[in-house]
């Protein structure tokens, strides 16, 4: 990460947010060879300040300036009090938190005009708040603020202030963050702040050891694509292929539509049933798709659930259905792992779908038998892998990504069946 940044003749007046220890602030003095830093290292945490103060010690070109408490409140004060922005560098690796809609944190961040559902992005806000123009920001941070619903309005709110320089993958998240237990992709991003956009440097590695460090600069066009109002950042490979756009249609032209499946097993599970009972009909989880559609299966998992008022709004017409699981990860041989529900598989009037699927339909009902089959195939098709793994980096796979995806025409699909 320190050696992503630039060095001129200028002051340096580095910013550290979340320091711990103050791995990174002596990564970059050291980086800077020399040159005069004046680094600001916020450590909400005491127990971490006795450990900082001795990394900053043995920094012989630092002049330190330790605080604590809260970093966000203290980048909107700043934002709000200072007359002119005063770092230069940022270098960080911010707490990665889910934050309550009427969270502290929350009310914090909208301060900066953001509205945010996770600590990264808001630590993130709060440091290029305070950046002067041209200010370089190096960051190690998830992932999944690069695609998604949830983080659209970070998308906007960062990419109307700063510029894209750099983008470096992990080729394996088990193998890089291994210690961590870390449960999705982790990315370094270098921005410029107030920066024109121009080409991006996409690096890739295997692990954190950087030996086969494999980089190209590709167009800002291949990172977001024009014209979309989702601006879901893409990462094309780093070996210098492009998984290309995918060309064709958009479901809501094939008249086809994907949701979440609807029955959210633990709002409902006094309805549940271990085994098919005669009020009940069956629930499909992603554990009947194993190896094999099978229906009902011995596991922990209830194999149906009970039909009347309160689950009757959560359950749909049978038929044949593409399901998708929702939860894959980047080592997996395919992120999108889809399967078809034949219509004469279980013999019931209605079929519940858990939420940890997404499933294809029409209107609610199912597919034609040769549509469901050609669409199958194309999801689980090299080519549409390829095209998925640029934007998504998280283990979710979400109804919204599969809604953005373009599709072959109905008749193409079709003949993927026979294919």
């Amino acid at each position: 990460m320190a050696s992503l940044f630039d060095f001129n003749n200028g002051a340096i007046e580095l910013l550290d947010p979340g320091a711990g220890v103050g791995s990174l602030t002596a990564a970059f003095a050291h980086a800077a060879h020399g040159r005069s830093i004046h680094a600001t290292c916020h450590e909400i945490d005491p127990q971490y300040h006795p450990a900082l103060r001795e990394t900053l010690r043995g920094l012989d070109n630092v002049e330190p300036d330790v605080r604590q408490g809260d970093f966000i409140e203290a980048a909107v004060c700043d934002a709000q009090t200072s007359h002119h922005a005063r770092y230069t560098h940022v270098i960080a690796n911010p707490p990665y938190r889910k934050i309550a809609t009427d969270s502290r944190e929350r009310r914090l961040a909208a301060k900066l005009g953001l509205q945010t559902s996770n600590l990264y992005t808001a630590f993130l806000a709060g440091a290029i708040a305070q950046c002067a123009h041209g200010a370089q920001v190096v960051v190690i941070v998830p992932r999944s603020f690069m695609n998604g619903p949830y983080f659209k309005a970070f998308r906007y709110w960062l990419l109307d202030r700063v510029a894209l320089a750099r983008i470096h993958l992990f080729d394996r998240r088990d193998k890089a963050f291994a210690e961590d237990k870390v449960l999705q992709e982790n990315v370094i991003l270098k921005v410029i702040v107030g920066a024109r956009q121009g080409d991006v440097v996409v690096s890739s590695s295997a692990d954190d050891r950087f030996t086969d460090l494999r980089l190209h600069c590709v167009p800002f066009s291949a990172i977001v694509t024009p014209g979309d109002d989702e601006l879901f950042i893409h990462v094309p490979s780093a070996q210098g292929e492009r998984a290309g756009s995918l060309e064709g249609h958009t479901l809501r032209q094939l008249e086809i539509d994907v949701c979440t499946g609807p029955v959210v097993d633990f709002r409902l599970r006094e309805h549940l049933r271990q085994e098919p009972q005669q009020d009940s009909v069956p629930l499909l989880y992603a554990s009947h798709f194993h190896g094999g559609f099978a229906w009902p299966r011995d596991g922990r998992k209830p194999n149906a659930i009970a039909v009347n008022p309160q689950t009757r709004p959560w359950l749909m017409p049978n038929g044949c259905y593409v399901v998708t699981r929702r939860f894959t990860s980047k080592e997996e041989k395919r992120r999108i792992v889809a399967h078809v529900l034949p219509a004469d598989a279980l013999p019931y009037a209605l079929v519940g779908f858990e939420n940890h699927l997404n499933v294809f339909h029409q209107d609610r009902h199912g597919l034609p038998q040769r549509l469901a089959h050609g669409l199958c195939a194309y999801l689980n098709s090299q080519r549409v892998d390829d095209y998925f793994r640029t934007f998504s980096g998280h283990t979710q796979v979400n109804a919204t990504d599969l809604r953005r995806l373009k599709y072959p025409s109905l008749a193409e699909l079709e003949a993927l069946a026979d294919a």
